[in-house]
């Protein structure tokens, strides 16, 4: 069922988006999603009109976006990562080597920003913040390659037009923009140093509004990548390859979801992502023992656990390429969890 629900979502997204985008993280989000909703019908059979009115209630505020009216908003430096010491210079070598640390910083790109996806790894560095009016996403890569190989993740219609010179402070560059239904999606391309390339991608009215948002990245500090667990079970030879995570300005939710990517110099790698746990989601242990938790399979490729507050999961396929069962039980029996949550600053 989950092969032919993949299937139609990943032809509708692409016809939808018109760009070369990666359906992977929508459909697993997609199941995600679909988990929780079965755990709390569940619930609400069990538990009679009250219990039924309490669990509507904690799924409306469990939807990213909605909030109720005890969940206040945080400021905007809510969706910062905590700062790393820095000499306040970029140098190309350090970009996307080290998977605990970016080399920009930026304000928020979307005036009404509720959400920041944070990325360090593998040759790359990137933040996507998202809103109710608008998206923008950030990359910082060694070689220019590593940008066109990117998946678009802002939709547009797919019809990309010429491009066009344009300044981004001190340092020239070059704009294009793709329709994107009444608006522009505009990309702005340059090298804020030798031996480093920077893209914004913004939806904006001009040329300029585009690069003025692309002026407001600054290479002068280093921030952590951190994620509310550690893994300190790795295979012989495996390393960790990249950090990424997702914070909220909700005070009731700000840490949305954190994943490790690990791997070896053969080619092999998987990702373990760790999101907060909606209520009721250990009523099924798992068969598998990974280390002090016990697990179990998710179809034929995902491992998954619960280790309080989070739902834990492992993608050999996907996300994920190469490793064994055994060796995904093995990493995950090294989860360590942060103790607080709400505090990225600890973690």
């Amino acid at each position: 069922m989950f092969s032919d629900l993949d299937e139609q979502l990943a032809t509708t997204l692409k016809h939808r988006a018109g760009g070369d985008i990666d359906p992977t993280p929508i459909v697993q989000r997609a199941r995600h999603r679909g988990r929780r909703l079965r755990w709390r019908r569940r619930g609400l059979i069990a538990g009679g009109v009250a219990a039924a009115c309490a669990a509507l209630t904690s799924v409306v505020l469990a939807i990213p976006g909605v909030r109720g009216t005890d969940d206040p908003i945080m400021p905007a430096a809510a969706l910062m990562l905590p700062e790393a010491q820095s000499d306040g210079t970029v140098r190309p070598e350090e970009v996307g080597a080290d998977p605990t640390t970016v080399h920009f910083s930026t304000d928020t790109l979307v005036s009404d920003a509720n959400f920041a996806s944070w990325r360090t790894g593998r040759g790359i560095e990137s933040v996507e913040f998202r809103g109710p009016t608008g998206q923008a996403r950030f990359v910082l890569a060694r070689t220019e390659g590593l940008l066109d190989g990117l998946q678009q993740t802002l939709s547009s219609q797919g019809r990309p037009q010429g491009r066009t010179e344009v300044r981004v402070g001190d340092r020239s560059g070059v704009a294009w923009f793709d329709p994107s239904g009444d608006r522009k999606l505009w990309f702005v391309r340059w090298q804020p140093t030798d031996g480093l390339w920077a893209q914004v991608d913004v939806y904006a009215t001009t040329r300029d509004e585009a690069a003025g948002t692309a002026s407001r990245v600054r290479f002068d500090g280093a921030h952590r990548c951190v994620v509310p667990f550690r893994l300190e079970s790795l295979p012989p030879d495996g390393r960790l390859l990249e950090c990424s995570v997702t914070l909220g300005r909700s005070a009731r939710d700000s840490f949305v979801e954190g994943s490790l990517v690990v791997g070896d110099a053969s080619g092999r790698w998987l990702t373990v992502r760790a999101q907060p746990a909606p209520a009721g989601d250990d009523a099924r242990r798992g068969d598998l023992v990974a280390g002090p938790y016990r697990a179990r399979r998710q179809g034929s490729d995902v491992l998954e656990m619960v280790v309080k507050p989070c739902h834990v999961e492992a993608f050999r396929k996907g996300w994920g390429n190469g490793y064994t069962e055994a060796e995904g039980l093995a990493i995950l029996g090294g989860y360590q969890p942060a103790r607080d949550l709400d505090r990225p600053d600890t973690w």
